[in-house]
């Protein structure tokens, strides 16, 4: 592997699939005015409340139980807490992350639970926003920048053993956009994994060692492992991506611009049989946005009424069985599977969504928290 080292920031020019907004805005960011230039934050470490040299937050003292890991923007700065599943009024802050504000941090937990890993929009301009890898240390209570320059609005990859995380950075070789993979340690030291002439790469999963990432590029759609070819998902643009916790299936949102629904979810099993769509998960003139695996072994997908009065979805694998007024956008079940974080919208449809919400669905009861938009993921302790 080439060793690479950071400091040079690369201003992406990618185009990406959104995986946390909703109806026209979810493929492409328009109507900017302008290339303002976004002053970049000064950083160094950041600290929660009452966190030092040595010092503990108060999540390292809190009782056993499962918590998700959430996050709530004020301004130019998020932060990140975490909250019992069935404490939900009760959030524990531990960190805040300084951002270019309108720019929220998205991220993920490792399989310990100890840290988030977020990528932080802190420079570049409004249509090629810059970000940064920060990662928080629930423990701690800190947060440390180990790298400037990745893609905006993706998702870190955790390894399997906590010791690092893959991400992408996307930069100008020559006439043409390439991305970089590269794996980034926890003391900051960073190597490049592999190069790919794409759209967009976004790492989902392991499989036997070896990154599985969707490619989006003039072909459409491919999950591939390690820059190679594993399965072909789309001629189009994908979403909302989730692979099932053995690794052997991936769950996704086929997007079909001009069609009814326009929101189709699929799954595409990794044993060697063809892509397929999910069955009986929408009913007629519905869409689906997000993904997330159900302690029954089947992906659950979020059902959108086209317009107010559609007919519900049926099918216990959608989470919209679950919906209150409005529709749910599931986002990832709790380690026990007794409890499912979703984006609950208010509205009818992609026309009217209304106002979004971060909620806790456990059995038939749904709980709201309070104030908190970003979820990162869930930590059973």
């Amino acid at each position: 592997m080439t060793a690479i080292h950071h400091g040079k920031r690369w201003k992406s020019r990618q185009a990406q699939p959104a995986t946390g907004r909703l109806g026209r805005l979810i493929l492409f960011v328009t109507g900017l005015v302008g290339v303002l230039a976004l002053g970049p934050i000064a950083w160094g470490i950041v600290t929660g409340a009452g966190a030092g040299s040595g010092a503990v937050s108060a999540f390292a003292s809190a009782p056993p139980g499962t918590y998700a890991v959430v996050g709530r923007t004020e301004g130019s700065v998020d932060i990140i807490g975490v909250v019992r599943a069935d404490q939900p009024d009760n959030v524990i802050e531990v960190a805040r992350v300084p951002h270019i504000d309108g720019f929220p941090t998205t991220g993920s937990v490792d399989a310990r639970g100890r840290y988030v890993a977020l990528a932080a929009v802190d420079g570049g301009t409004p249509l090629a926003p810059a970000a940064s890898l920060v990662v928080v240390d629930l423990e701690r209570g800190t947060a440390e920048r180990l790298l400037a320059g990745i893609e905006p609005s993706q998702t870190p990859l955790w390894k399997a053993d906590s010791s690092g995380v893959i991400v992408t950075r996307a930069r100008q070789d020559g006439d043409r956009q390439v991305i970089d993979v590269l794996e980034v340690a926890l003391d900051g030291a960073v190597r490049l994994r592999w190069t790919q002439d794409a759209l967009g790469v976004y790492p989902v999963g392991w499989r036997e060692g070896r990154v599985l990432s969707v490619v989006i590029d003039a072909r459409g759609s491919t999950l591939q492992a390690e820059g190679q070819d594993v399965a072909r998902l789309s001629s189009g643009f994908t979403r909302d991506w989730a692979l099932s916790p053995d690794g052997r299936a991936l769950a996704f949102i086929e997007v079909t611009p001009g069609t009814e629904a326009g929101y189709t979810p699929r799954v595409v099993r990794l044993d060697g049989e063809a892509t397929g769509s999910t069955q009986a998960l929408t009913a007629s003139g519905a869409a689906t946005l997000g993904a997330a695996w159900g302690p029954n072994g089947m992906p659950a997908f979020g059902a959108v009424p086209r317009a107010a009065g559609a007919a519900a979805p049926s099918g216990d694998a959608s989470a919209q069985a679950l919906r209150a007024a409005g529709f749910d956008v599931p986002l990832a079940y709790s380690p026990d599977g007794e409890a499912l974080a979703v984006v609950h919208w208010d509205g009818t449809g992609f026309e009217a969504p209304g106002t979004p919400t971060l909620q806790l669905v456990r059995g038939s009861e749904r709980a709201e928290i309070p104030g908190y938009r970003g979820f990162y993921g869930w930590v059973r302790r």
